[in-house]
């Protein structure tokens, strides 16, 4: 710990004042001032307190060495076992702006609006939870030098016809971009780095420990390379706006793709710098089972990015009773036959179904980190034909049947498809004779059995790459609720009775994918730990 040179007590960063404070004698020194023995050993390190969380195997470290409560990451109440290390000093850091107050009233305002956010989340000794931590980032510095061409266009109209000229627009460029950022840690997720973007660059300040101390901070062990191109690329596009607004430009109609390409060849962007920076972030965790919520704050701006599960009995009574207006709505104003109302039903079935399906395929990236390059990165998982640069994807090839690798757009595409091919032909056939009236409605409602029930199939398969999702009973029973729809609608019985029971069996059939759809949306909300896939070998974890 950093001593106060009055009292012996120990100094940390205070947000308000910007400066090391002392809470037993009020003592405040500039954090540039207040060195340690060891921080001068090595001029690239410096000495740090790293917890390790013996659950999930999460590391923070941090210039105090106070023993914390709960881990960060996965939200274990445990004490967390502590080591010195040497770890490498950073470049720049933007010392925390927003005070963990300013931290809890972003929150509660952007949960204000959310009715159905589960109380734990609502708790006053939950939102009390945020923790300081540092997270690392690559800021790029990019310089774009040299002589640019670009085609330029005018067109002008004379009597009928319409006249272009074509320009070659030239010019010397000298362009210097600084704080193109991207997060440095495969532990923090890309969605909430950049939901929490953009920080200020112009607050960026020399490193020094000592304004970690009160606070933790995250280990960079992503390379400055996985995201290089990606920032080339924004100052490409930022230098191509800018020259679009050049006065000498404006009356040339210059804005196209090929345009950009040249830019991207001509002067080039070249990498000046990749600097190791540290970005304030208040964090918090909710553990539920194996699953984590994370809510992150900007501590530079307050902005919010947090995962927010939904409470479904809430949910359900608020759905409850706002289908007795509607109901009554519907009954005053509209008059459903018994017919319509059953194909109505198997719509909603159709769309359950449907929204089920492609909350599997969104858990499975979730859960197996696709669509989160640090991770893809760290584990070594190239995309192929990128050559280890750029976007990553799980190694190999789906392995199976015909029908698994078949998209569920082209499944459902298809079978619309056939609906709408022979839906024409069924209506013109069914004036003739009442028993081509049976083969149209034997048309539609097998079309519409077969897509459903395809819906299910395509579901279950989907199902194998979710060993803690529980098997989708709701597919069954959907399956068995459009094929006694269709019985219904075939033999088109006189007594409304018989649609009537169709009806109630397809809703209470919705109402099971509603349940489960509910539970897969708290699945989406809630993420597996990265360190959760650790395996051994790690004998501080």
């Amino acid at each position: 710990m950093y001593e106060c040179p009055n009292c012996g007590g120990n100094l940390k960063f205070d947000i308000v004042s910007q400066q090391m404070a002392c809470a037993f004698c009020g003592t405040h020194l500039d954090p540039y001032t207040v060195k340690k023995d060891t921080d001068a050993v090595e001029e690239q390190c410096f000495e740090a307190t790293v917890f390790t969380c013996p659950q999930c195997g999460g590391e923070l470290f941090s210039s105090d060495s106070d023993a914390t409560s709960f881990c960060s990451f996965c939200g274990a109440a445990t004490i967390l076992s502590s080591r010195i290390a040497n770890e490498k000093r950073p470049d720049f850091i933007i010392p925390f702006k927003k005070t963990k107050e300013d931290c809890k009233n972003a929150y509660r305002q952007a949960i204000r609006k959310n009715f159905f956010v589960t109380k734990e989340m609502r708790d006053p000794k939950f939102i009390d939870g945020f923790r300081g931590i540092y997270m690392p980032y690559w800021s790029y510095q990019l310089t774009q030098r040299g002589e640019i061409k670009l085609a330029g266009e005018k067109s002008k109209r004379k009597g009928d016809y319409i006249y272009t000229d074509h320009y070659d627009l030239t010019g010397d460029m000298d362009a210097y971009y600084l704080g193109y950022s991207f997060d440095a840690s495969s532990s923090f997720y890309d969605n909430i780095s950049e939901t929490l973007a953009p920080y200020d660059a112009k607050e960026l300040t020399q490193f020094t420990p000592a304004f970690l101390s009160g606070f933790y901070a995250d280990t960079a062990d992503v390379a400055p390379e996985l995201y290089l191109q990606d920032a080339k690329e924004l100052a490409e596009e930022s230098s191509f706006d800018e020259i679009c607004k050049e006065k000498e430009f404006k009356g040339y109609s210059v804005s196209d793709s090929k345009n950009k390409s040249k830019l991207s060849n001509q002067p080039g962007t070249k990498l000046r710098k990749a600097d190791h920076v540290m970005y304030p972030v208040w964090f918090m965790s909710w553990r539920k089972g194996e699953r984590v919520a994370y809510v992150a704050v900007n501590g530079q701006t307050g902005k919010v990015a947090a995962d927010i599960p939904m409470d479904p009995m809430r949910f359900i009574i608020f759905a409850m009773i706002l289908a007795i207006p509607i109901f009554v709505m519907l009954n005053l104003f509209f008059t459903i036959k018994p017919t319509l109302l059953l194909g109505i039903s198997a719509l909603l079935l159709l769309i359950s179904t449907l929204i089920y399906n492609f909350q599997l395929r969104a858990i499975h990236r979730r859960d197996k980190n696709l669509d989160d390059r640090g991770i893809l990165w760290k584990n070594k998982m190239p995309e192929e034909g990128t050559g280890g640069k750029g976007k990553f994807a799980l190694r190999g090839k789906k392995k199976g049947k015909l029908f698994e690798k078949l998209p569920l757009a082209v499944i459902i595409g298809g079978g619309v498809g056939c609906v709408m091919a022979v839906t024409p032909i069924t209506i013109i056939v069914s004036l003739a004779t009442s028993f081509t009236r049976m083969i149209g409605r034997m048309v539609i409602w097998g079309v519409a059995a077969a897509v459903i029930i395809g819906c299910c199939i395509f579901g279950i398969k989907e199902r194998q790459n979710h060993k803690d999702v529980r098997f989708p009973v709701c597919y069954i029973v959907t399956m068995a609720a459009i094929i006694a729809a269709a019985f219904i609608g075939i033999l088109k019985p006189v007594s409304d009775l018989y649609y009537y029971a169709g009806v109630f069996v397809i809703s209470i059939t919705v109402l099971l994918n509603l349940m489960d759809v509910l539970h897969n949306y708290n699945k989406l909300a809630m993420r597996r730990l990265p360190q959760f896939d650790k395996k051994g070998g790690d004998d501080r974890a």
